[in-house]
């Protein structure tokens, strides 16, 4: 998705990054889920001289201590159990590109240190290897967490935080930046009127306003949600406030929870809440296990018992 906005607040970001473009300095990227950091990271990277290398993204929430290592840093055959090949990690496979840390907010007390070293040092060694590589991508990182905050709670190393802060990049909320929504609705509409039966052209004014006036708490992701499903179920194409999908503070109507609630037993409601919140955070775990007030591992090994149990999700 190309970056959509007219609102100062994001003029000022996007100029911000396009400075920040012409540094090899480390990037940090904070702002909400769903809020397009990820488009930032390739704004830098296509605007800097490392344009034509690689833009490799690495998660440090969705894999294990052990696999994060041997993502991150790759591995000798033989370093542990299953390694039954040599394997380079996403450090070399970035060459003299960009790394992208995406989530680093959520990276274990373990991992930090390692990161810390490759960050001051600027090398790396594979898992079962003593021979030392020269980093030479440009490492951005990015996080819908308060990492100072993390930092006053013992939660993320301070060291680490200051190196990977050098130059900050802010994303403001959707609902911090109103007057952009216009624009993404009409690009959303634009992007998925082809799936309507009647071809939507746009929103009538107070269905506009309604979108504008709303907090969205999923931000640009939810936005892009809302007006997929408008599209999918228009009947004229003009779309008014009826048209529109139920919003609220708390769910997206985009994935309907059951309405008799009661009738299911607590394990069914669990999921089905669980599932609904992943919908809304699109498939984000990090983002859905804070909304839901559970830690990451937590939500993991639910999703885990789904699948053992074949739901799909």
């Amino acid at each position: 998705m190309p970056l959509l906005f007219q609102s100062q607040a994001m003029m000022c970001v996007v100029e911000q990054a396009r400075r920040y473009a012409r540094s090899s300095a480390t990037v940090l990227i904070v702002g909400e889920s769903g809020t397009g950091k990820e488009l930032l990271v390739r704004l830098i990277r296509d605007e800097s001289d490392r344009r034509n290398e690689p833009l490799v993204r690495i998660n440090c929430t969705s894999l294990s201590d052990t696999l994060f290592e041997s993502e991150l840093f790759g591995h000798e055959r033989g370093s542990f159990t299953g390694a039954v090949t040599e394997r380079r990690g996403r450090l070399e496979a970035a060459g003299k590109g960009t790394l992208l840390l995406d989530e680093v907010g959520d990276l274990s007390p373990r991992l930090q240190p390692k990161l810390l070293r490759v960050l001051e040092e600027a090398e790396y060694e594979r898992v079962g290897s003593n021979d030392s590589r020269v980093l030479e991508a440009r490492i951005v990182a990015a996080t819908n967490r308060s990492l100072a905050e993390d930092v006053g709670r013992n939660r993320f190393r301070r060291d680490l935080y200051h190196r990977l802060n050098v130059l900050p990049l802010e994303v403001p909320a959707l609902r911090q930046r109103r007057e952009d929504v216009p624009l993404l609705v009409q690009h959303f509409i634009g992007r998925f009127r082809h799936e309507s039966i009647c071809g939507v052209k746009g929103l009538t004014p107070r269905a506009m306003r309604k979108l504008a006036e709303y907090d969205w708490p999923g931000n640009v992701r939810q936005l892009r949600n809302a007006i997929h499903r408008v599209c999918v179920l228009a009947q004229q194409d003009t779309i008014d406030l009826d048209a529109l999908p139920r919003l609220d503070d708390s769910f997206d109507d985009a994935f309907s929870l059951p309405t008799a609630m009661e009738t299911l037993p607590l394990r069914e409601i669990e999921r089905h809440v669980i599932l609904h919140r992943l919908n809304l955070f699109d498939g984000n775990q990090t983002a859905a296990a804070r909304a839901l007030g559970v830690t990451s591992r937590t939500l993991r090994n639910k999703m885990s018992e789904y699948r053992r149990l074949g739901f799909a999700g």
